[in-house]
C-alpha cells in the first residue's frame, strides 16, 4: 500500500507545528492523526527545544510501521486506526490532523491518493468534521488543534466549521502550486465544482492553480 510521504502541505504543517511546539517551556503531550511516514512529527523531534512525548496514528498499518522506522525517539507512542479512535482515553496539549481533505473526484484521479484511502466526500471535509465534532475528548483546555487548509476541498465551509468550534482560528499565509496535467481531462467537472463552491483553483495562461496553506485553532466553544 502507498504511504503518504513529506509533500508541500507537511512541509507547511512541519514549519508551523514545530513553531508553535517551541513556544511551550515545559514538557507536554502532541499527537498527530494521518501521521503518513511520520515526516511531521519527526521534523518537531528534530527541531525541538525540550523532551516532549509524542503520540502518532494512522488508518494504515503500513505507514505506521513507516512511522516507527523513521523516528527514532523513546518517548513516541504509535497506533493504528481512524481519526482520533486509537486516543479515546488520552488527552493532548497539541493535536496535528494530516487526515485526508480534498475532494473524492479528484483523489480519485490524481496519482495523489493512488494506493491511498481518501474518503472524503464531495467537500472534502468528512474526516474533518468528523475530528472536530469529537475533538473535546482529547483536546486539553488550552491545547491548540493544528490542520491543513487546501483550495481543493470546501474551505468556505471549513473556516465557518472553525469558527463555530474555536475561539480562535489564525491563518498562515497561502502557498499557490500548479496542479498536475491529470486536472485538464476532466476541467467541465472541476468547473462545476467550483461552482458548487466544493473546490477552488485559478486557470492562468492554461496552467491550473491551486493553494494551501494551515489553520491553528485553539478554545474550544
Amino acid at each position: 500500500m502507498k504511504i503518504f510521504k513529506e509533500n508541500l502541505t507537511s512541509k507547511i504543517l512541519q514549519q508551523k507545528s514545530s513553531s508553535i511546539i517551541n513556544k511551550y517551556k515545559k514538557k507536554i503531550d502532541i499527537l498527530e492523526i494521518g501521521c503518513g511516514d511520520g515526516n511531521i512529527t519527526s521534523f518537531a523531534i528534530n527541531n525541538r527545544k525540550i523532551d516532549h512525548n509524542f503520540y502518532l496514528s494512522d488508518i494504515s498499518i503500513s505507514a505506521v510501521n513507516a512511522a516507527k522506522k523513521k523516528i527514532r525517539y523513546k518517548k513516541c507512542e504509535f497506533k493504528t486506526g481512524k481519526w482520533l479512535n486509537p486516543w479515546k482515553d488520552k488527552k493532548f496539549d497539541i493535536i496535528i490532523s494530516d487526515v485526508s481533505s480534498i475532494n473524492d473526484f479528484i483523489a480519485n484521479k490524481s496519482p495523489w491518493y493512488k494506493g491511498v484511502i481518501c474518503n472524503s466526500g464531495t467537500d472534502g471535509l468528512r474526516n474533518i468534521e468528523k475530528i472536530i465534532s469529537n475533538i473535546d475528548i482529547n483536546l486539553k483546555k488550552n491545547g491548540k488543534f493544528i490542520l491543513p487548509m487546501i483550495s481543493l476541498s470546501d474551505e468556505k465551509k471549513l473556516i465557518k466549521l472553525l469558527k463555530k468550534n474555536f475561539l480562535n482560528v489564525s491563518f498562515t499565509k497561502k502557498i499557490i502550486w500548479p496542479i498536475p496535467s491529470f486536472f485538464h481531462k476532466d476541467k467541465a467537472k472541476y468547473i462545476k465544482l467550483k461552482k458548487d463552491s466544493k473546490i477552488n483553483f485559478q486557470e492562468k495562461f492554461g496552467i491550473f492553480l491551486a493553494y494551501t496553506y494551515s489553520a491553528t485553532c485553539y478554545g474550544t466553544k
